[in-house]
């Protein structure tokens, strides 16, 4: 499954139930997870479809053409000309109720997070993190948008920072949510890059942590800016696409990088390891001709000597501003 097969399940389920999924909302590299959503009951057969648009250019004043059926061939019969008859792919016609139940069930269970619990209509409690965030999300937008929104939130979890997963809300909303410590975020800026046949997962490094302004770390992509106690620096690409890398996946949980997975995300397959020890040495080396040699910008970057390197900073202290 790609993203954009995860996103297309997100983006339907925003109008609301029957939430349907046509056969041809997915590319031909896509097929293997798109039957996978089948199996896992996401997606669900609906009946086979009994009518089609009209040609772009006829004047025989139907609404629409039927399609009639010849085993499992199906043709949209034009009323007024034979000739314009239109035979149709097994995937114009075959379409799919998505299941939000089961859906919201891939995704919890996707990040490892368990079973979901349903807490009010169109709102689940997806489980919460090793951070101690707690995921919460609501598909539809009359989900999110329901009166008492807060109050079933805050019923199912009394305290604690909630990560609300949803379609968009107006600013003054999400203000309003923030304030009682629910930070809402669109699913299409939390979607997870496809892992294995199902990557339903949100990308925990991308889900918000409403420590606005408490970070010790901040990181800014577009200009290559690093932020520490409050001074800001640009760092030439490579050290910062390192320090990059392993603030990602600091957000995620898990901070230790190997060598070889920077190797294989930062330089060609013929370089040598040592390539991976030289950067980390020079991006420490810019580190302290940016922000001097206390120990917090020393002993940023830590070295595992069997594994790897890390960000050496407590949970939810780094921001990656992508």
């Amino acid at each position: 499954m790609t993203g954009g097969l995860s996103y297309q399940l997100w983006r339907l389920s925003e109008a609301g139930e029957p939430v349907v999924m046509l056969g041809r909302q997915h590319g031909a590299e896509e097929e293997a997870a798109f039957e996978r959503l089948i199996q896992l009951g996401i997606l669900l057969h609906r009946g086979r479809e009994a009518s089609w648009a009209v040609c772009d250019d006829c004047d025989c004043g139907a609404d629409e053409r039927a399609i009639v059926w010849d085993g499992d061939v199906a043709t949209a019969k034009c009323a007024g000309d034979r000739r314009r008859d239109e035979r149709l792919r097994a995937d114009d016609v075959r379409s799919f109720n998505v299941v939000l139940s089961a859906f919201m069930e891939g995704v919890a269970e996707s990040m490892g997070l368990g079973r979901p619990d349903q807490i009010a209509p169109g709102l689940w409690s997806l489980g919460m993190l090793a951070d101690g965030r707690i995921i919460v999300a609501a598909p539809t937008r009359i989900g999110i948008r329901q009166p008492g929104l807060v109050g079933a939130i805050r019923l199912a979890h009394k305290e604690g920072t909630v990560i609300l997963v949803g379609p968009e809300l107006p600013t003054l909303m999400r203000g309003n949510l923030a304030e009682q410590n629910i930070h809402h975020v669109q699913p299409i800026h939390a979607l997870l890059p496809p892992v294995g046949d199902i990557p339903l997962a949100l990308d925990v490094a991308r889900l918000p942590d409403g420590r606005a302004g408490r970070h010790s770390l901040v990181l800014t992509v577009e200009t290559r800016t690093v932020l520490i106690g409050g001074k800001a620096a640009t760092l030439p690409p490579r050290p910062f696409q390192l320090l990059h890398i392993l603030a990602r996946q600091h957000r995620r949980g898990k901070p230790i990088v190997s060598r070889h997975a920077l190797l294989d995300e930062i330089f060609t397959p013929s370089t040598a390891e040592g390539a991976v020890r030289d950067l980390v040495s020079e991006t420490r080396r810019q580190l302290k001709r940016a922000f001097g040699d206390a120990a917090e910008v020393e002993q940023l970057i830590t070295t595992h000597t069997t594994t790897g390197y890390a960000i050496n900073l407590p949970p939810l202290t780094v921001a990656v501003v992508e």
